[in-house]
């Protein structure tokens, strides 16, 4: 269970570092995204979504930057996780 928590605080610290200024809405989305990326399936059904369209509304809303970088409209979990973990061309 601690891998899990540590998983779920790395997603939360990566979209908190994004956040837009003054957003008050921010920690409860970056909560939702973060718990809902340690489920099964694609991250916009675990957040009870209909597509992937909604989760980059979401994105752009609270976390510009990292809606910016997602720009081959690759699946928002493994972007996540890839951007997350450092991996080349993902650092930033």
């Amino acid at each position: 269970m601690a891998g899990h928590r540590s998983e779920y605080d790395a997603i939360y610290g990566l979209l908190m570092e994004a956040a837009s200024p003054l957003d008050a809405e921010a920690p409860c989305v970056a909560a939702w995204v973060a718990d809902s990326a340690l489920k099964d399936g694609h991250l916009y059904a675990a957040m009870g979504l209909t597509d992937r369209s909604e989760v980059r509304a979401l994105m752009e809303r609270h976390f510009p930057a990292i809606a910016a970088g997602n720009d081959r409209d690759m699946r928002w979990k493994k972007y996540l996780y890839k951007r997350m973990c450092g991996w080349p061309g993902f650092e930033g």
